[in-house]
């Protein structure tokens, strides 16, 4: 398989997402954005739920970055912090990355299968990061292993609520609040 091919029909699909919204994302926008024809595409996503978790993933991935989460020279609680911060939208993306976000929630519960597709893959991608991270901390000691899958449930719930009230409030809570509530569940869950 092509995978430079593979990859230059991704990052069409990303552009596409990006500029016009996941509900842009169809076989044929994503086959005309790229430049192929759909058989080719299909060649490479055999089905638009391929195309949608190949997206979805890549997304959460080049958000989410392990940083320096092993580097245990540094205090553990500020390596999760500085991991967990990149669940946050930046101040000046906090209005569109919400509104995207409380976009792609209502399509899901309106029944649309390829966006609850999209937020489930991207679901499993930041719990997979997420894990990797307390491993990481718990192989050092600082986590106990066995609290490692509670802790992610936790934050994901932490994020969703902190992104529901940002979105609903956007004069109530402000990033820094957000970063804040961050912080002190970073301080209280490393030892």
């Amino acid at each position: 398989m092509n995978t430079s091919r593979r990859e230059e029909i991704l990052a069409a699909a990303l552009r596409l997402t990006s500029e016009h919204g996941v509900g842009a994302l169809s076989v044929r926008s994503v086959a005309s954005a790229a430049g192929v024809g759909a058989s080719t595409l299909r060649h490479y996503f055999p089905s638009q739920a391929d195309l949608y978790r190949a997206v979805a993933s890549r997304v959460v991935t080049s958000v989410l970055s392990d940083l320096d989460i092993a580097d245990d020279t540094r205090d553990p609680a500020d390596r999760l912090y500085d991991c967990l911060v990149q669940f946050l939208p930046r101040p000046a993306e906090q209005i569109p990355a919400l509104t995207g976000w409380a976009e792609l929630v209502r399509a899901a519960l309106g029944g649309d299968a390829g966006v609850a597709q999209i937020l489930a893959v991207g679901r499993e991608a930041s719990r997979a990061a997420l894990h990797g991270w307390l491993d990481v901390l718990a192989g050092q000691g600082h986590i106990a292993a066995e609290d490692v899958a509670a802790h992610v449930v936790r934050v994901l719930t932490l994020v969703d609520g902190l992104n529901l009230d940002m979105f609903l409030f956007p004069d109530r809570v402000d990033a820094a609040a957000a970063r804040t509530a961050m912080r002190w569940f970073a301080d209280h869950i490393v030892s």
